[in-house]
């Protein structure tokens, strides 16, 4: 079964299972189409986190950290103190081609040059562009004034139409001369040449040094933890698994009996376990790399939330703290989920940074740059993600994987939204971890989220003047998104069977292009849509 954000990579995914590969053929599979037909979110110039359990045998789970980095060569003066933000000198090196060609070299089953055939046949006979992507466009239409992206993406100085057809050649050729060289092509190879020549021409700050030394994922244990009843097994450090096991810690303190779900008692109980969390941890820097990290179970014992509970239940709020204050992470990510019938299941979460990333493409290679470099801070030196070459830019992605009593593995979900990634997903897992709801039903849900300051952001649907007077009496301003807003982030998941011969279930997030698919047409019955303990 796979879930994804886009129809096309949906199909990709599919297509290798019914060709007989696992989880992770098909993950990487979806992974390239989604940079050929979800571009604002990611790609080959962004960076990829996965989540990968192995089972059968096995039965493990790794944590790859795809992080990308600072180019070497980098100087401050190259900032004057402000980050960059748009631009070709804004992007880091990417690491996408190096993790997904990594997963499929180590774990996967299929040929390289057959896990790249839908990616490259979209990227050539097109893709419709959706009413999402043309909101998008409309949105950062006076920011993309790369010509070269332009020209692919707007007519007129007026984006293309949603459901027009979107052609790209010069990405087909790029992802064709990948598949006949390898994924090293792109920094050792041809592509690597054409991208340093692009950064040389225009200025930019990556160098063949940069590209020479391969940002070859590492591979890292899972943060372990338990909810309700359940085993979780989530990203560490560079990645929030610690905010998303913070907040579900305090949840599980307020239980169904005494907490009515989408009620104004919950709402206010979310938003402050979400301000709690996200405040910790602005002042645990999370870069393993560069900083000695406090100990998973210290930060994760079922005790701190047991004492930001009863903060909650007393309705004091939260003490104020002198902030480090983190790179602001408005954030533009994409998440897959797949499992196979092998027990394999994969969850990777991409991202170029912002909508469109450096909103600058690669010439005559057909993908846009990231532009992680504004993640980094520039003004003080003693900040943990002061920026120093090769440094790694700030991450908050999540993918988790829950596991019965048994340590059977149950679902595998993500979702993209920067720091809005481990509120959403704890939204998720506690209405049906907790409160046994179906994962369709739970994801329809309007959401809310909290962050390290006082505003609460919420869809329409859940503002009332009663809820705006009780947040105005905690310290918080309410911020509506709208409904069903693209700001909340774009859940994907797959459920596993609860038996041999049961049925897989996908779910996907209404708030972007969401789809799931299997390898056969088959739909889970509403029973097999809850998760059992």
């Amino acid at each position: 079964m796979v879930s994804t954000a886009s129809p096309y990579a949906t199909n990709a995914g599919a297509l290798m299972l019914e060709m007989g590969g696992n989880a992770v053929d098909a993950a990487v599979a979806a992974a390239f189409c989604l940079g050929v037909t979800e571009p604002q979110a990611s790609g080959l110039g962004g960076q990829s986190m996965a989540l990968l359990h192995i089972g059968e045998k096995e039965k493990k789970t790794i944590a790859v950290d795809g992080s990308s980095r600072a180019p070497y060569s980098i100087s401050l003066g190259d900032f004057n103190k402000k980050p960059l933000k748009n631009g070709i000198k804004a992007t880091t090196v990417p690491s996408t081609p190096a993790v997904l060609g990594y997963l499929l070299d180590k774990y996967g089953s299929l040929p390289f040059e057959e896990v790249l055939k839908p990616a490259i046949k979209t990227a050539r006979k097109g893709y419709e562009l959706s009413k999402l992507q043309n909101m998008l466009l409309a949105r950062e239409n006076k920011n993309i004034a790369d010509e070269y992206a332009r020209s692919f993406f707007y007519k007129k100085n007026e984006p293309r139409q949603w459901g027009s057809t979107v052609f790209q050649d010069d990405l087909a050729n790029t992802l064709e001369s990948m598949a006949n060289e390898g994924w090293k092509d792109f920094y050792t190879g041809k592509i690597g040449v054409k991208l340093i020549d692009d950064m040389e021409n225009r200025q930019g700050l990556i160098k063949k040094e940069d590209l020479m030394k391969i940002p070859i994922p590492l591979e890292r244990k899972p943060l372990k933890g338990s909810y309700c009843g359940f085993f979780l097994e989530t990203f560490p450090p560079p990645g929030a698994g610690r905010a998303l096991f913070q907040i579900l810690n305090t949840l599980e303190n307020f239980g169904p009996g005494n907490l009515e779900v989408n009620s104004k008692d919950y709402y206010q109980v979310m938003a402050l376990a979400f301000h709690a969390a996200l405040m910790n941890r602005e002042h645990f820097p999370v870069d393993p790399e560069r900083f000695h990290q406090v100990d998973d179970k210290w930060m994760i014992q079922k005790k701190n939330g047991i004492y930001t509970a009863d903060r909650i239940k007393e309705a004091l709020g939260l003490n104020v703290y002198d902030e480090i204050k983190m790179p602001k992470t408005s954030g533009e990510t994409t998440h897959l989920s797949v499992a196979d019938k092998h027990g394999n299941a994969v969850g990777i979460t991409q991202s170029i940074e912002k909508v469109y990333g450096a909103k600058t493409m690669a010439a005559n290679l057909g993908f846009f740059y990231n532009n992680y470099m504004s993640a980094f801070n520039v003004k003080d030196v003693m900040h943990p993600y002061y920026l120093l070459p090769g440094a790694k830019p700030y991450s908050s992605v999540a993918p988790t994987l829950v596991k019965d009593k048994a340590g059977k593995a149950q679902m595998i979900i993500g979702s993209p939204g920067s720091e809005r990634i481990s509120t959403v997903l704890s939204q998720i897992l506690s209405g049906v971890l907790a409160y046994g709801k179906d994962i369709e039903d739970v994801i329809a849900w309007p959401r809310i989220h909290a962050g390290s300051g006082k505003r609460a952001y919420m869809e329409s649907e859940i503002i009332t003047k009663e809820l705006i007077g009780l947040f105005d009496q905690l310290g918080f301003e309410i911020i509506d998104k709208g409904d069903k807003s693209f700001y909340m982030g774009c859940v994907q998941a797959v459920l596993m069977p609860k038996e041999p011969e049961g049925l897989f279930m996908g779910a996907a997030d209404p708030r972007r292009d969401g789809t799931c698919k299997g390898p056969e047409k088959l739909r889970a019955s509403k029973a097999e849509r809850k998760i059992k303990r």
